[in-house]
């Protein structure tokens, strides 16, 4: 047998509802984690959201080399990160549904990279959708927000809207719908006219069971035609009430750097998704079709972990399960007291939908606890946390207001015109001072550089609200590129000033124009605030739990007498447990976490 580490990261996941819920006794498994291994919380970089912290955590190097931008790899060999480390020692590793900004070509292997550009994901062949006879009431029924939440403000994921709805459309006989896949050649139909719903093919029938999604429907003669399945909502059929809800359809032929290896992980554990209908929040009605999409990913993960770890050779298997950071965003802002918008008497509903989630991932880790063999270490970490929202805060609209960007009409940024800008890509917590010879049509003189960013430190340092009568600071910290270091920020790619927000503040836009106001509507976050932001109930920080080989049992580091692990230092680890060197990479290797005969 060889030495294998097999990383199970999930987005969001925090310590103060890990231990909440496995004192009561939820998360069996998760508990024995803690029991028998050894746990502690996370540091992570700003932008406290997964691109960022996930590259490092997986690179073992801080952001400013490690990390270019959203979708945008650095060069592993020229960093010598920890995938250039394994290549050179003769080890291989597997990303599963890991974000796309951190490159593994072969000897490694990918598999459905998380998708985050506004483009349509080249493996999606249709999206999870809800048909319905009442589309347009449906569609009407959109929430029209007056404040958007979230970084690009081009593109705000906060409330995890989906929109998913579709037209169910009717056939010429009574109570009977076409389902068409027109990117296959493949029509359903949808036959009502029976107790239960039945989804015809030809001459079968398949009966859609409430509570339950039915088997995996092929849209061609062979898996690279993609396949569908369908989970019941309202049916009333003497009303012309029917919703159904169609799962994601992936492409098996486009998600895999190694093609072959891709199918037979299709063809052994069934179609892989990446995302569902509808949202993890409390008003929805069809909230159980969630849960049981998401566990089935989260336990197609776990078995892609063991098959190709101890099957395939593979020395590092990681992935990202995303259902616990969207109960979060969805949920946490009605649990907190510190949020807003609490209310005692509906705290049960909400912590339910997160305990749920929880549970869900509880069932998997278990999974991977049954099967790995003695030579396999298991870590379950996370980028990240989360916080209530309490404030918005539009920085283009402050900036502007202080004469450093110019906006157009739609409050939008003029590059031609602006002293400083943020990009895109780098996660809203950094300005770049529009530099004359440096930037494309810079018009900032070199001479005046250091007097643009003392104005930008300057600003963002009185930058406040009145809360409860008091003036409150949206800015925790700013730091000249200079000062950075601090924080793990240096090299080309890292801004001339570099901020983050006070515990409670979001950014985003507003459609009455404020720079800074409450946030209008429950929900909480994690990537403008500081990393270290907490309240009695929730806490920022990431986490990682490890068990298996080479792990001491029953220890927990405390971040109060000790401090945190940083989000570089797990490579460093792996690195360590693997039997390599780990001279190249920032981050220190855990060894309070392991045994003695690992720690020498």
């Amino acid at each position: 047998m060889s030495k294998k580490v097999i990383v199970f990261g999930v987005d969001g996941l925090m310590m103060p509802l890990i231990q909440k819920f496995a004192a009561e006794g939820a998360l069996p498994h998760i508990r024995t984690m803690l029991e028998q291994g050894a746990a502690a919380e996370l540091l992570p970089f700003i932008s406290a959201w997964g691109d960022v912290n996930w590259v490092s955590f997986l690179s073992g190097q801080s952001p400013g080399t490690a990390w270019v931008g959203q979708a945008i790899p650095a060069d592993n060999a020229r960093n010598a990160n920890l995938l250039y480390q394994l290549e050179r020692n003769g080890l291989r590793a597997a990303l599963v549904h890991f974000p796309e900004s951190i490159a593994a070509p072969a000897p490694h292997f990918t598999f459905s990279p998380y998708w985050g550009r506004a483009e349509p994901c080249p493996w999606e062949l249709y999206p999870p959708a809800v048909f319905t006879t009442r589309y347009e009431a449906r569609r009407q029924a959109r929430t029209e927000r007056s404040q958007t939440l979230g970084w690009p403000p081009s593109s705000p994921l906060a409330y995890h809207d989906k929109g998913l709805w579709r037209p169910l459309n009717p056939t010429d006989e009574k109570n009977l719908y076409r389902l068409d896949y027109p990117a296959t050649g493949k029509t359903f139909l949808l036959d009502c006219r029976h107790a239960t719903p039945l989804i015809r093919d030809g001459e079968r029938g398949t009966e859609l069971v409430p509570g339950r999604w039915s088997p995996w429907l092929a849209l061609g003669p062979d898996e690279d035609y993609g396949q569908v399945r369908f989970y019941p909502g309202r049916y009333d059929p003497e009303h012309n009430d029917i919703e159904i809800i169609q799962s994601q359809v992936t492409l098996p032929g486009r998600m895999a750097s190694d093609a072959q290896l891709g199918k037979a992980l299709v063809g052994q554990l069934g179609p892989f998704i990446s995302q569902w209908a509808v949202k993890a929040a409390v008003q929805e009605t069809y909230i159980r079709s969630t849960y049981r999409d998401a566990e089935d990913q989260s336990l197609w993960l776990a078995d892609s972990a063991l098959y190709l770890t101890h099957q395939q050779g593979y020395a590092l298997w990681i992935a990202v399960h995303h259902l616990i950071d969207e109960s979060h965003h969805l949920c946490l802002g009605q649990y907190d007291p510190r949020s807003p918008f609490y209310d005692a008497a509906q705290v049960p509903r909400y912590e339910a939908v997160m305990r749920e989630c929880y549970q869900i991932l509880d069932r998997s880790i278990g999974k991977i606890i049954a099967a790995m063999d003695d030579d396999c270490t298991l870590l379950l970490a996370s980028d990240h946390g989360a916080v209530p929202n309490e404030y918005m805060c539009d920085i283009h609209r402050y900036l502007a207001r202080r004469g450093l960007v110019t906006l157009d009409a739609q409050g939008r940024p003029l590059a031609a015109r602006s002293q400083v800008y943020l990009k895109d890509e780098r996660g809203g917590l950094e300005i770049f001072i529009n530099l004359a010879g440096r930037e494309a049509g810079g018009i900032v003189p070199a001479a005046r550089y250091e007097a643009v960013t003392e104005q930008v430190l300057k600003a963002l340092g009185e930058w406040q609200v009145l809360h409860d009568g008091q003036p409150r600071k949206a800015v925790a910290w700013a730091l000249r590129k200079a000062d950075a270091a601090s924080v793990g920020y240096w090299g080309d790619h890292a801004g001339d000033v570099l901020f983050t927000y006070n515990t409670g503040f979001v950014w985003g836009t507003s459609r009455h124009g404020e720079d800074i106001c409450p946030v209008n509507a429950p929900g909480a976050n994690h990537g403008p605030q500081k990393p270290t932001a907490e309240t009695e109930h929730s806490a920022n920080y990431g986490v990682i739990l490890a068990y298996g080989a080479g792990i001491r049992k029953g220890y927990y580091r405390d971040r109060l007498q000790r401090g945190p692990h940083r989000m570089t230092d797990p490579a460093a680890t792996i690195a360590h447990l693997l039997g390599m060197e780990h001279d190249a990479l920032d981050g220190n290797v855990m060894y309070d976490f392991l045994t003695r005969d690992q720690a020498q």
